[in-house]
């Protein structure tokens, strides 16, 4: 799956893609501010989750729009002290909601490590506004790694539940293209292409010269928490 990172200048998108990859993650920056993109794999669930930092500077929207493109969910980072960058973290949101219409949000208050931070519903009140009900926030530090594997598990489970009808499907299936069929009760071209997209985003295998298909390692334990209705990693 493909989760972003996005959020104002400074507000610690690096530092948070490096603490959740264990320092391993590709940055393309100079002087320590990101110009192109922060990269790494990891896992979560046992699903291999692919993470895209992006600049956070206005002049590098376009960067922002490239690597944005095909999103499954979005962590958005803001700096918790900073209060004077509440405002470019709306306008952000206005972006965000342009070039990724309906993709998920969870809302990463950071630096709460440091004294003096808004606690994360003041910065959700004060940035989400009317949308703060709608969108989950969570108190973060990249400095000590507070609540990251949360959120990245929050912003996953949000993102699979768009392919939640396909994945249940295959999971009740025995791997065979008509028992899935039969489950959804849609045309058979429409399955195959709700196949094709989950298994972009590696959560499920496709044998497709047979036609069987299996879900990918920990995709099932993902629908099992969605079906109990489980929140917390």
């Amino acid at each position: 799956m493909k989760i972003v990172i996005l959020g104002p200048y400074n507000s610690g998108k690096s530092s948070t893609v490096q603490k959740i990859c264990s320092g391993k993650a590709i940055s393309i920056d100079y002087g320590g501010t990101t110009i192109a993109l922060d990269h790494c794999k990891t896992t979560i669930y046992g699903v291999e989750v692919f993470l895209f930092g992006t600049p956070g500077l206005q002049r590098f929207e376009i960067i922002r729009k490239i690597l944005s493109k095909g999103a499954d969910g979005i962590l958005f980072v803001i700096d918790s002290v900073n209060v004077a960058s509440f405002d470019e973290a709306k306008k952000l949101l206005s972006e965000i909601d342009e070039i990724l219409p309906g993709t998920p949000i969870v809302l990463c208050a950071n630096k709460q490590d440091i004294l003096g931070a808004k606690s994360p519903e003041e910065v959700a009140n004060t940035v989400l506004g009317s949308r703060a009900s709608s969108i989950s926030v969570i108190g973060t530090s990249a400095k000590t790694g507070q609540s990251l594997e949360r959120a990245l598990g929050l912003i996953v489970l949000n993102a699979v539940k768009h392919y939640y009808p396909i994945l249940q499907a295959v999971k009740k299936s025995t791997g065979n293209l008509k028992d899935i069929v039969d489950t959804m009760g849609q045309e058979e071209s429409e399955i195959l292409s709700q196949l094709q997209f989950a298994s972009w985003r590696r959560l499920v295998i496709a044998d497709w010269d047979n036609n069987r298909y299996y879900l990918a390692k920990g995709v099932s334990n993902i629908i099992d928490i969605l079906e109990f209705g489980h929140k917390q990693i």
